[in-house]
This record gives structure tokens, sequence and C-alpha cells, in this order.
């Protein structure tokens, strides 16, 4: 695994846990003044506080709910970009894998060339000489 897409779980793993962290935070807050709110409910049956804690929860896991969904749309949306870029530095790592390779090939052709010419421009001479002997 790349060090890009580490670094990007890693940030989203961070952002889901102070996601969660504050999200519980946020209850343990919102539960004294709604246990008040309840105690003072029973002397005034005017208002429903458990109908208002139920709108408050709804509310806030709609809202926690929403920031969980944007961290993984982010991290998709990441990862598209560091795949993208992986592909693009995998041909290109190809590429250069594929260059260092070609001129070896190109010596060993070049090489093999050599020795050719060698033999013929050794088989033209001893042919000259033959028929300068002659």
């Amino acid at each position: 695994m790349s060090k890009i897409r580490t670094y990007q779980q890693q940030v989203q793993e961070a952002l889901e846990k102070g996601i969660n962290t504050v999200e519980k935070q946020h209850k343990s807050l919102a539960e004294r003044p709604f246990e008040l709110a309840e105690k003072v409910e029973k002397q005034a049956k005017s208002y429903s506080i458990q109908s208002v804690r139920a709108k408050h929860d709804d509310y806030a896991n709609t809202a926690y709910e929403a920031l969980r969904v944007w961290n993984k749309r982010l991290g998709d949306y990441a990862t598209n970009l560091i795949s993208r870029f992986d592909k693009e530095a995998a041909p290109a790592e190809q590429a250069e894998g594929e260059s260092a390779e070609k001129p070896a090939a190109k010596k060993q052709s070049s090489g093999s060339k050599q020795s050719t010419a060698k033999k013929s421009t050794a088989a033209s001479k001893k042919q000259s000489t033959q028929q300068a002997s002659a």
C-alpha cells in the first residue's frame, strides 16, 4: 500500500474518532439539562420534554450521520485521486524499467553486428589477398 493511501486512511480514521468523541460528549452534556427538564415536566404538564429530547436526538443523529457520510465521500474521493496517481506512476515506472532494459538489448544486438561486421571485413581482406596472390 502506498504511503499516500496510508495517510489518507489515517486521516479518515482520525476524523471518525473525532466525530465519535464529539457526538459522545455532546450527548453527555445534553443529558443533564434534559434530566432537569423532565423533572420540571412533571410539575408543568403543558410541555413534553420527552418530545423535545426525541427531536434533539434525531437532529443530533442526523448531523453526525451527515458528517460520517461526508467523511466517507471525502475518503472515496481521495482514494479515487490516489488511484489515478498510482495508475499514472505505474506506467511511468514500467517505462523506466523498459528503457533500462532496451539499451542492454541494443548493446547485445550492436555487439553481434560488430562481430559480424568484423568477420565480413576479415573475409573481404582474405579474398583480396587471395585474388592478389592469384
